[in-house]
């Protein structure tokens, strides 16, 4: 489409861009210690110089879809930025600046766009209306940032740009220009956040050529008391069969919990029927793949599942995933509907599957079910 052409004087100077705003209707998913330790954590990487010796690691924060990490991330930038005197950016691949199709065949168009809507100085203005074609090229930021001035930059769902899938002169260009500008100097940082640790791994690995560049990968904490959730999340029913059919993600058992009491759908599974279309479409789904995938419930092991679906699942680690109940029983109804050509036994199987979890989500703590 064609894009409007764009002037830094239409942003703040960079010292003075606010931090995103955290909703105050909603409870805190992550706690104080979890927060001190990870803002603690990134403040000392960012005072360290990047050498050829010591190659310095973004960090990642990792978790599955819809599993908290947005929240996080503008927890951790508001942290920041009463901690530092720095520029603190906080862009997003998500939400009302989701990535869009034209956008993936220059994902560092995409980011500096983002960086601009950040920084706008019309605090009033609409990302879709004023900067979704706005024209802001590379060069433009850089002059903006200045040379050494301190700054950290944290990018929400950097996993939705697509070409970081594959080595290419687009993803290069964003790996290269995010390191020049948050990495290479002292005072100057990036963290991100993705669905996926091979998002992770790739974005690392373009950015140095013939060496590897370590990533601070962090997964973002799981509720650790079901009595206490049950208080914060307002869901007195909530047991411990209820809580690890969520994966214990306290993001997914609030946006449960809303859907419960207002009877709006919170969490969209259009994902998850896109993400198996695609496994269908490529011819991934065979009585063998299932088979694997089923396997992969037991050892974690990344190589037996379909890549599409890595997003539903919970990691750290690059070779191990970690099922989430809630997300499994999606991924199992859509797969059973969506691939006919399943041998019956299997099918069968995959019902069962289903049907067993999804009793795990209805039980009551005195039925004994929640603890099977």
């Amino acid at each position: 489409p064609p894009l409007r052409p764009f002037n830094v004087e239409e942003l703040l100077p960079p010292m003075e861009v606010p931090p995103p705003m955290v909703s105050g209707s909603e409870p805190e998913f992550v706690d104080e210690e979890w927060l001190s330790k990870r803002v603690e954590d990134i403040l000392s990487l960012y005072r360290t110089s990047d050498t050829m010796a010591f190659r310095l690691p973004p960090t990642a924060f990792v978790r599955c879809s819809r599993g908290g990490k947005t929240r996080a991330l503008k927890e951790i930038a508001n942290r920041l930025k009463s901690s530092v005197q720095a520029s603190v950016i906080f862009v997003s691949f998500n939400e009302s600046s989701s990535i869009v199709s034209w956008e993936q065949v220059d994902p560092l168009g995409a980011l500096c766009r983002r960086i601009a809507f950040a920084a706008r100085r019309n605090r009033k203005a609409n990302y879709d209306s004023d900067f979704a074609k706005a024209d802001v090229k590379p060069e433009q930021i850089v002059e903006w940032l200045g040379r050494r001035d301190p700054r950290i930059l944290l990018v929400d769902e950097m996993n939705n740009c697509n070409s970081l899938l594959e080595k290419s002169i687009p993803s290069i260009d964003l790996a290269e220009f995010l390191k020049d500008n948050f990495l290479s100097k002292e005072d100057q940082y990036l963290v991100f956040s993705s669905h996926i640790v091979s998002t992770v791994g790739q974005l690392s690995s373009y950015m140095d050529s013939g060496s590897s560049r370590p990533i601070a990968i962090h997964e973002l904490p799981l509720i650790r008391n079901v009595t206490n959730a049950a208080k914060i999340f307002r869901w007195p029913e909530l047991n411990a069969g209820k809580a690890l059919f969520y994966g214990l993600v306290p993001a997914l058992i609030y946006l449960t919990r809303l859907e419960k009491l207002s009877s709006i759908p919170r969490i969209s599974f259009h994902k998850v029927e896109e993400a198996i279309d695609v496994c269908v479409k490529d011819g991934l789904v065979t009585d063998k793949s299932v088979r694997y995938l089923l396997a992969n419930f037991v050892d974690g092991e990344k190589r037996k599942v379909m890549k599409p679906l890595h997003q539903f699942m919970n990691t750290a680690e690059e070779e191990k995933l970690r099922w989430i109940p809630f997300y499994m029983t999606k991924v199992l109804d859509n797969l059973e509907f969506s691939a006919p050509s399943l041998d019956e036994s299997l099918r069968v199987a995959l019902r069962k599957i289903v049907e067993l979890f999804n009793e795990l989500s209805t039980a009551e703590e005195s039925s004994g079910k929640a603890w099977e």
